[in-house]
This record gives structure tokens, C-alpha cells and sequence, in this order.
């Protein structure tokens, strides 16, 4: 896969294996380099039956990830190492079409690895249930410079979604305003069809972390409905209310790279010694 006009791949590696064998990739990563992270990123926390690792470990194997039980190969420790000990980590959640998808990527020295996972949803209410997972993740290896289109990828196949960076305009005025403790169901138009009735939506998560200090955290919200794109954001104070403004197609990509670059920003501040 590779962007318009350049012939580097967005993609420089792509695995696809078992949420067990992820399990253990990270956990014997994490163990071997003595790191102080969370095994899988919480994707799978319940320890292994031993008929399981052996399966995981014989899969790692096939995949080349391994050389024996215990093991794993420099090249993916060190990747996966990326990963778990990432200064700029983003979190992208999205639904559509039934299907909502988890996925981490890390960013450190120009590279980057993203672990993305599938699950079944129903919508409840103004949220979304996860009531089941696949048994299986991809694992990709990009060039930060592509972060993006490793991103992109792993959103709804909608042109709208994965557009290029486009900002919108300044003065824009919400669509939809609703109150926070609105009832979905009584919501009058067209307030209940943006919100009852979406054909998709999209969360990012940006979270800055520098060793010894606190980490800062960029979110955002989208929604997608009858082909345009609406950014979703709320308002607190006396009266919290929740706002829907329509943006366009490219809306997510420039907000993700702002958010990227400010964080590289931040990191660069706190090497001068300096508060971002």
C-alpha cells in the first residue's frame, strides 16, 4: 500500500497473529528488557493455559517472530519495544457497519508500530457495547512520516474518514447543540438523526509521556452521517451541552497531525529543560 505520488510504502511490515501469541510477544519483550509496561496493552490480561502458550509459541514460530519457546527475534522485540515504551502514543476507537476497531500506535525516533483489533458492537443508546472480539491482531511497521496513512488504514472505509489533512473553518457553527443529560429518544430533528442514526464514528488519543513527567492528553470525536463528517465536542460549565458541527472531508487527518507535531513539540521543550 502506498500514498499518491510517493512510491515509499506506507506499511513496511505487516503481521497478522492470535491475541495469544501478541500476549506473549509483549510479555517476554516487556520481561526481557526489564520494562515497566502493561503486557498486550491490555488487550488480553488472563494468563495463558499451558496448551495455549505452546499453540502461541509454535504460531510465533511459523510467523518468524520466534526462534524457540521464550524467545523472540531481536528485530520484533525491538519493535514491539517501540510500542510498549512509546513517547507519543495514539488511540484510535471507531464503529461502522457493526464492527468497531481498537488500535495502538507508538511513535519513537522517525518509526512507528500499530496493533489493531476487531470486535462485534451494538449501539446502546448514544454509546457503543463491544459484545465480542476476534481472535486476532495485525501488527504493522510504518515510517512516522506516513503516520497518517497507518492511521487512516485502520478507520472506516469511508472517503470522508480518511481524507488528507484539511482544516476547517474557523467560524464554524455547531449543527446540533443537545444537552448533556438529554434523553436520545426524545430528541427532536435533526438532533435524533445525527445522533440516533450514525453511519459511523471515529475517537482519537493522543498521549505525550516524558519520563518523570505528567503525561499530557489530545482526544477528539467525529461522527459520520449520510456522507458528511460532523466533529463532536462538549461544552461544561453551569449548563454542559454536547455540539455537532459539520467539517470536512480531511477534518481528522489535520487534526491528528496537529496533535502529533504538538507533541514532538512538547518532548522537544522538555529535553531544554523547559515547560511545554
Amino acid at each position: 500500500m502506498t500514498e499518491p505520488g510517493t512510491s515509499r510504502p506506507i506499511v513496511l511490515r505487516r503481521v497478522q497473529l492470535s491475541t495469544a501469541s501478541w500476549q506473549l510477544v509483549c510479555e517476554t519483550t516487556s520481561a526481557t528488557l526489564s520494562l515497566s509496561t502493561t503486557p498486550a496493552d491490555g488487550i488480553q490480561e488472563t494468563p495463558l493455559t499451558d496448551e495455549a502458550a505452546a499453540a502461541a509459541w509454535a504460531e510465533l514460530k511459523e510467523l518468524g517472530l520466534s526462534p524457540a519457546v521464550g524467545e523472540v527475534t531481536r528485530q520484533w522485540m525491538g519493535a514491539v519495544a517501540l510500542l510498549l515504551t512509546a513517547p507519543i502514543t495514539i488511540t484510535a476507537r471507531a464503529t461502522y457497519n457493526g464492527v468497531s476497531t481498537t488500535s495502538m500506535l507508538g511513535l519513537r525516533a522517525g518509526r512507528g508500530l500499530a496493533a489493531h483489533q476487531r470486535h462485534l458492537s451494538e449501539r446502546e443508546g448514544q454509546g457503543t457495547v463491544i459484545t465480542g472480539s476476534e481472535d486476532s491482531m495485525e501488527i504493522t511497521l510504518f515510517d512516522e512520516e506516513h503516520v497518517w496513512g497507518a492511521t487512516a488504514r485502520l478507520l472506516p472505509p469511508l472517503d470522508v474518514v480518511r481524507a488528507g489533512a484539511k482544516a476547517a473553518p474557523l467560524d464554524s457553527a455547531p449543527a446540533v447543540v443537545v444537552g448533556a443529560g438529554a434523553d436520545p429518544a426524545t430528541l427532536a430533528e435533526p438532533a435524533a438523526h445525527l445522533i440516533n442514526d450514525e453511519d459511523a464514528n471515529i475517537t482519537l488519543g493522543v498521549v505525550t509521556a516524558a519520563e518523570g513527567q505528567p503525561a499530557r492528553a489530545w482526544a477528539g470525536m467525529w461522527t459520520v452521517q449520510d456522507g458528511c463528517l460532523y466533529s463532536v465536542t462538549t461544552r461544561s460549565g453551569d449548563a454542559p451541552e454536547l455540539r455537532l458541527t459539520k467539517v470536512p472531508a480531511g477534518h481528522i487527518a489535520n487534526e491528528l497531525l496537529f496533535a502529533v507535531v504538538g507533541a514532538h513539540d512538547a518532548l522537544a521543550l522538555l529535553e531544554r529543560g523547559e515547560n511545554p
